[in-house]
């Protein structure tokens, strides 16, 4: 079953105007006991230092309780308090530590407010006239309402942050993981539209993808080879990653960023994907194919050659010769798009060769989350 957003919860980060206006309207509107003008035996001036001085304590609960709810809402970003997979991504985005100084400030916030009301409660408290209370009571709100609007911009930037975390993908860390690699349009949306629940958006262009889409498959499990009826299948998911260019990680953008991500994070197994009919590209994907199984050589690699329906025979023998030529220790994996069947088998033959390193990928992936 496909894993559920851990961040959909999140409630939408009200603005600096709207957060203060809201809990202004509410405390004005707010009966406050024992100052009605029937009570005759009060002094009124009594009576307009409680319903200003409560009037204060309230505004200055109900902010300090929102900013505090925006911070308490926000997950943890702490090592091992949310998975690596969702802390690389903020990072490559927002900046783990900006968004972690930021509700930081939001708290620093409502600790400003509480001190505003302990300044001006003990004025209230002495104010001569009804008019020094109503003037005092402005005053407070006034600087509260100051506190809040310096929040502006760092409350848009979480609403930001909120934003793309609700887009993230469902991870379950319980599945084995194949990650999707490949430079950009070889067709690896194509591959896990054909092979999973998924629907990624497909075009002929580069960097389509730019987020990290799931699927999901089934890994059937045989008695023996000469059974046909499987025992058990075994969930798996498959991630589709975006394309990644030939250079070098100082020069890769945010797109890229998120692949490694994605496969620094996520990948029990890796499939890279390589399009021989991008003539123009050959050395820059087989450069990056390098630096995948360099960067990640104890993940399982499956090399796909893919759009075999694109080449002709004389294409096809020679990218034989490009195969013994460059991938002499990789078997050579010729398959079309519009065949998710054999792509499906390929994939299950792979899982079942590699399966005791792949667990143990898992196991070291699993310690690290619960950790």
């Amino acid at each position: 079953m496909p894993s559920t957003n851990p961040f959909r919860a999140i409630k939408p980060i009200p603005f600096a105007d709207e957060l203060f206006t809201r809990s202004h309207n509410n405390v004005m509107k707010t009966s406050i006991r024992g100052t009605s003008t029937s009570s005759k035996a009060v002094p009124l001036i009594r009576k307009a230092r409680k319903k200003e001085a409560a009037r204060i304590e309230l505004l200055s609960r109900e902010l300090r309780e929102k900013l505090f709810q925006i911070v308490e809402e926000f997950p943890t970003l702490q090592d091992g308090h949310i998975p690596d997979f969702y802390i690389e991504i903020l990072d490559i985005s927002f900046s783990i530590d900006k968004i972690r100084q930021t509700l930081g400030s939001l708290s620093g916030s409502a600790d400003i407010i509480w001190k505003i009301k302990r300044e001006y409660l003990g004025t209230v408290w002495h104010a001569s006239s009804i008019l020094a209370t109503k003037d005092l009571r402005r005053a407070a709100f006034g600087r509260m309402e100051s506190v809040i609007r310096k929040l502006k911009a760092r409350l848009e930037f979480l609403e930001s942050v909120r934003k793309e975390m609700r887009l993230m993908p469902g991870i379950d860390f319980e599945q084995p993981t194949f990650c999707i690699a490949g430079y950009p349009n070889v067709g690896k949306s194509s591959l896990v539209n054909g092979v999973t629940s998924a629907t990624p958006e497909i075009g002929a262009y580069p960097f389509t993808t730019k987020e990290a889409t799931v699927g999901h498959l089934e890994i059937p499990v045989y008695a023996s080879s000469s059974h046909t009826k499987p025992l058990t299948h075994i969930p798996c998911q498959i991630v589709d990653t975006p394309g990644i260019l030939d250079r070098t990680f100082d020069e890769r953008n945010e797109i890229e960023l998120r692949a490694l991500a994605a496969l620094k994070t996520l990948a029990a197994a890796i499939v890279f994907i390589f399009d021989f009919t991008q003539q123009e590209a050959i050395n820059a994907q087989l450069n990056l194919y390098h630096q995948i199984i360099s960067e990640f050589s104890e993940v399982p690699l499956l090399l796909l050659f893919g759009k075999a329906d694109l080449l002709d025979q004389e294409e096809k023998d020679k990218l034989k010769v490009f195969v013994k030529e460059n991938f002499s220790k990789d078997s050579f994996n010729l398959v079309t798009m519009n065949d998710p069947s054999s792509i499906h088998s390929l994939l299950a033959d792979f899982f079942k060769t590699n399966q005791k390193r792949i667990t143990t990928i898992m196991d070291q992936q699993n310690v690290l989350v619960e950790d």
